[in-house]
């Protein structure tokens, strides 16, 4: 499951980039800024995910807060699309070409992309805890081949069939819905104790948020 779950996250987290810059063009334009703003927050706010995931995983190697943590950065992607309709004019009324793209990628893109990226080392203690006699290179080595091989597939997907077919509103809304639902899997399938609590919790945020969606269309 945890493998599994790393594949998943990385193709997620290419794909909320890739995307980034679609959803970015309308209001400041398809330019070197706006690429350069969504992959550089991007990567600062999951090499910031890798270092407080490492310190966190030490601290606490637990399945259940891995699972909790995915299940989070579901609903920010899900939250993603309120933030697109009523903040990012707002951003894009304030802000010039180029600043704007930068601080828009800040206010989106961050959070998400950090709470992925502290799910890589978690992934490398879990599997180092599960798996005894597996060396600490060859957990990583798999965690980073999964992780890197998700974010392959979900950048030829977003790029090549997901864009092209769907909108922006259901890739993002798919994205986030996905992770939620692996989180809360894994998180009933790894915990007997508060499995109740969490889904009730996770079902009626869902529906909150349902339902906030619907003032959007």
């Amino acid at each position: 499951m945890g493998l599994i779950s790393i594949f998943i996250t990385g193709a997620a987290v290419l794909i909320v980039e890739v995307t980034a810059t679609r959803i970015l063009s309308p209001y400041f334009g398809n330019t070197i800024y706006t690429v350069t703003s969504v992959i550089g927050v991007v990567l600062t706010a999951l090499s910031l995910g890798y270092y407080i995931g490492g310190i966190m995983s030490d601290r606490y190697p637990s399945q259940k807060l891995f699972f909790s943590i995915i299940v989070v950065s579901g609903f920010f992607i899900v939250f993603l699309r309120l933030l697109i309709y009523f903040l990012l004019p707002f951003l894009a009324d304030n802000f010039s070409l180029i600043s704007g793209p930068l601080i828009s990628s800040l206010f989106l893109f961050f959070i998400p992309s950090f709470l992925l990226g502290t799910l890589s080392p978690y992934a490398i203690k879990l599997q180092q805890i599960n798996v005894v006699n597996e060396g600490l290179g060859k957990a990583a080595g798999e965690v980073f081949f999964w992780s890197t091989f998700g974010s392959i597939i979900g950048t030829l997907s977003a790029g090549f069939f997901l864009i092209p077919r769907f909108g922006l509103d259901k890739i993002v809304l798919t994205v986030g819905f996905v992770l939620i639902a692996l989180g809360v899997i894994g998180f009933i399938k790894t915990s007997k104790e508060g499995r109740r609590k969490f889904l009730i919790v996770t079902i009626l945020l869902l529906g909150l948020l349902s339902l906030f969606q619907l003032f959007v269309r």
